[in-house]
């Protein structure tokens, strides 16, 4: 680990905030200090396992520790580390774009790229304000969300999301939305009794 538990705990408390999470409680709790990962298990500093249910939170779908991924990260890092698309070009994008096309319905033969959910989804919907306004209807502004959607952090995402308790205090900020039922009735409101 190269640093005590204790340091750590200290460094974390000093100089972490951790995204939705009342920080107040949470420093007075035990630091829970994951530092690995195997398959679909997150080790703590103590060695115990977890299952990681939630694929720490959207960024890891095959699991950790996969040896294929990681070499392929590896010899990926070998070469460069990350090149940006403005105006460049590099094999794996060009590669990736391709065997995507490839697997897509009919029409959908482009790709771009983005860093997170959050900005895929800003980019979403700048993508179809820009083609309305590209098509001659100016007019074509407005977007529908669902209830109880959450699509991440960004002004833009939090605007098409429907979380009361992450979004309440950003309305202010938001642009308008028309919002529809979320099509999953597991606690369906209108579901007779």
């Amino acid at each position: 680990m190269g640093y005590s538990y204790e340091t750590l705990v200290n460094w974390d408390r000093e100089h972490l905030w951790h995204p939705f999470t009342q920080m107040q409680g949470f420093r007075e709790e035990e630091l829970l200090l994951i530092t690995r990962g195997e398959g679909v298990y997150l080790f703590d500093h103590l060695g115990r396992r977890y299952l990681d249910g939630v694929s720490s939170l959207w960024t890891n779908v095959h699991g950790h520790g996969r040896p294929e991924m990681d070499q392929a990260v590896r010899g990926q890092l070998e070469l460069v580390a990350h090149s940006t698309l403005l105006g460049l070009a590099h094999p794996p994008a060009i590669v990736l774009a391709r065997a995507l096309a490839e697997v897509t319905p009919p029409g959908l033969t482009k790709v771009f790229y983005s860093d997170s959910g959050s900005t895929a989804v800003e980019v979403a919907l700048k993508m179809a304000f820009q083609y309305w306004q590209l098509q001659g209807s100016p007019q074509k502004q407005r977007f529908l969300k669902l209830s109880g959607a959450y699509h991440g952090d960004t002004l833009g995402a939090v605007s098409v999301g429907g979380i009361t308790l992450f979004h309440d205090i950003f309305r202010p900020l938001l642009f308008e939305t028309l919002e529809a039922p979320a099509p999953y009735c597991y606690r369906c409101p209108q579901a007779e009794d």
